[in-house]
């Protein structure tokens, strides 16, 4: 499949100070459920290359096994997508390996969030367990690479997986 040379992000979106961390990515004005909020691109690269800290680490998304999309170090332009972050109670959610939808209406001002359970599999940060910061009235407490296999968030997030986590998830 092809993926576009740079992540494609809705004008309706802005960067921000998150309470969750650092920046995050903020609605400037409604957002309707089901609206395209996100289209993840960048260079296709392996997993050798992915590794080699040639890449912006919060650039680098999987598109199958052992192959990702991601921004070069030496790209000097930043991509909103990379302000991007966790909820335990996500707001947004992926319709395919590389689109970021609305899961509900987003109010202007509110932070766009992704619940890392719905697509991570390997991520090097989650070594075994890393305290969540996200503040969502269930959050989970800690994030692990293998909160996909949790009934609550496969419910909650039913037919909005990655390709590579719903793979996971049918051979349960």
């Amino acid at each position: 499949m092809r993926y576009l040379p740079r992540s494609w992000v809705s004008p309706k979106v802005s960067v921000g100070q998150s309470k969750i961390q650092g920046r995050g990515v903020f609605a400037s004005e409604k957002i309707p459920a089901g609206e395209k909020l996100m289209e993840f691109g960048g260079e296709a690269i392996s997993r050798a290359q992915m590794e080699s800290g040639d890449y912006r680490i919060r650039s680098i998304w999987p598109v199958g096994r052992n192959a990702f999309i991601a921004l070069p170090n030496s790209d000097p332009n930043i991509s909103l997508d990379e302000y991007l972050n966790h909820s335990c109670d996500a707001n947004a959610w992926l319709e395919d390996e590389v689109t970021l939808t609305a899961r509900r209406d987003i109010a202007p001002g509110e932070e766009i969030t992704l619940d890392q359970g719905t697509w991570n599999i390997e991520d090097a940060y989650i070594e075994d367990r890393v305290p969540c910061s996200c503040g969502a009235k269930d959050c989970r407490g800690m994030l692990m690479e293998d909160d996909w296999t949790r009934a609550a968030v496969q419910a909650q997030y039913a037919g909005h997986f990655h390709p590579l986590v719903q793979a996971l998830i049918a051979a349960r």
